[in-house]
């Protein structure tokens, strides 16, 4: 299984929402590892302000993408309860991945 380090900063949600948004993420990009495994660590950077969102990731060292993923609160809280937003969430999160690789 991949190693994934998350920090994460909420300035807007509240700390239960934002523990289940953090799980969220964590559980995702250990997915993508284990379905991919194109990579073995993962150091990801969460921040949200006023409802906007933005991820980055570094992985296996690797960080050739600086522009970091725009997310959508409500998504992230959809995903949550809904397989499909989960899907698409995994999906974007993958894209992003393959950018970050230089792939």
């Amino acid at each position: 299984m991949a190693e994934v380090n998350l920090t994460a900063a909420f300035s807007s949600v509240p700390a239960g929402d934002a523990e289940a948004i953090k799980r969220l993420l964590v559980e995702t990009v250990e997915q993508i590892a284990r379905d991919d495994a194109t990579f073995s660590k993962a150091k990801l950077v969460f921040t949200e302000s006023d409802e906007r969102c933005g991820l980055t990731a570094e992985l296996d060292g690797v960080k050739k993408e600086g522009v970091p993923l725009a997310l959508d609160l409500d998504t992230l809280e959809d995903a949550q309860t809904s397989a499909g937003a989960r899907a698409q969430l995994k999906e974007a999160i993958r894209l992003y991945f393959r950018k970050v690789q230089g792939k």
